[in-house]
């Protein structure tokens, strides 16, 4: 198995590792290698698609407008197209050396090892499992499913999940799951929360009523999904019933960091939370973080410069 040197490896080819590998490229550092394990770079905005009647929800705060995550994803692979960067795609990180800072890789050619002189982690983040929520239970039929598989179905697919759907949480990712599904012809979802109030800010909920006024119920205690082939309702341990053909499980992210966790890296449990020291950096000497991973809920655009502020800390570091 060869093995190739790079300055630095950036894993994560979204807003985040972007930013970093323009980063590093306007500070004269290469090469660069960015690693993703999608077919295309952009990240999750990149499944946002621009089409009539759709519901854009990615703000672009350089603009001062909110676009499509196709149109902003956009934008940034083409600064990234501007640099040498060398890129891995549909590519998996599937053993990581951290003292070496060495990568073995799994792509279409095969495996490979690669050698970097920093190693950028930028792997984003994932919504909550109802295991890891803790007070959703019951069936995982079809029509269940998490805020991506309503992008692959909207976006990619043209096709509505449900008709009566239920959105589980209440965040800024729940009105946007709501507004997309209501826009291409879904009844009014219900939407429920342990929260007595929704999460996502009144400027928030605002901005969607353009397209959503989900039939609110907050103060939820535990609920169980019932159904067979496909939901029927939500019961919750109190006697409430939310009736419905489709739940889309939203929000609570939880930071991608099996990679650091596999490395031994110093990462809090069970939040999964990273432990940074300064300028991003992670607790083994040459590795740092962007993006997403940092722990919480960023925007893309955020995810972006907070990647480019992150090649300051590695070139620093060189």
């Amino acid at each position: 198995m060869s093995e190739v040197h790079f300055k630095v490896a950036i894993i994560g080819g979204g807003p985040a590792g972007i930013g970093a590998a323009v980063g590093l490229a306007k500070r004269g550092v290469g090469p660069i290698v960015l690693i993703e394990r999608r077919g295309e770079v952009g990240g999750t905005p990149m499944g946002y698609r621009k089409k009539p009647g759709g519901v854009p929800t990615f703000v672009e705060w350089t603009r001062g407008r909110v676009v499509f995550g196709e149109e902003l994803a956009g934008r940034l692979t083409k600064r990234l197209a501007q640099t040498s960067t060398t890129i891995r795609l549909n590519t998996q990180v599937t053993k990581i050396y951290p003292a070496e800072k060495r990568l073995t890789l799994l792509g279409p050619d095969g495996f490979e090892d690669i050698v970097a002189d920093a190693v950028v982690l930028a792997a984003g983040a994932r919504e909550q499992t109802p295991a890891e929520k803790g007070w959703l239970a019951g069936s995982r039929t079809a029509r269940v499913g998490f805020t991506r598989h309503v992008t692959g179905w909207l976006d990619r697919h043209g096709l509505l999940p449900a008709r009566k759907p239920i959105v589980v949480g209440s965040d800024l990712i729940a009105y946007s799951a709501a507004a997309k599904l209501c826009a291409l012809g879904s009844d009014e979802p219900v939407m429920i929360d342990r929260r007595r109030s929704p999460e996502a800010s009144f400027f928030e909920r605002l901005f969607f009523r353009r397209w959503t006024r989900p039939d609110w119920s907050g103060g939820v205690s535990t609920v169980e999904i019932k159904g067979h082939g496909s939901p029927t309702h939500l019961e919750s341990s109190n006697g409430q019933e939310w009736q419905g053909d489709g739940v889309i499980i939203c929000g609570q992210l939880v930071p991608n960091t099996e990679l650091a966790l596999m490395a031994g890296m110093a990462v809090d449990l069970p939040s999964r939370q990273l432990q940074l020291a300064q300028g991003q950096a992670l607790s083994q000497p040459g590795w740092f973080a962007a993006g997403n991973v940092l722990g919480g809920f960023h925007g893309a655009q955020w995810c972006y410069f907070n990647g480019c502020s992150v090649a300051r800390s590695v070139a620093r570091f060189l």
